[in-house]
């Protein structure tokens, strides 16, 4: 199902999920606020009454990014690991 965020200017989802990638691989402290993705679409925003969707979507992907960097498999949890970063490490 494709959602329309922007009624305004035909903004879909997945159109503001690919210009938040597209500024962080940019440059990964890239500013997120609704107004610089609408310059990375190369939109303005008219009515404005969609940035507080996209606000929510933004907030949605920090925290989808925030659980896999939580996760157990990146985390380097393993023994060897832990131990390099206490500054103990065996030999």
């Amino acid at each position: 199902m494709i959602m329309i965020v922007c009624h305004c200017n035909i903004i879909k989802r997945n159109d503001i999920r690919e210009a938040v990638h597209a500024i962080l691989a940019a440059d990964p402290s890239g500013r997120l606020e609704p107004q610089y993705i609408y310059r990375e679409l190369q939109k303005r925003g008219r009515c404005c009454s969609c940035f507080p969707l996209v606000a929510s979507i933004v907030d949605e992907m920090l925290a989808e990014a925030m659980t896999l960097v939580d996760s157990p498999a990146l985390s380097g949890s393993t023994a060897s690991t832990k131990r390099v970063a206490a500054g103990t490490s065996r030999g």
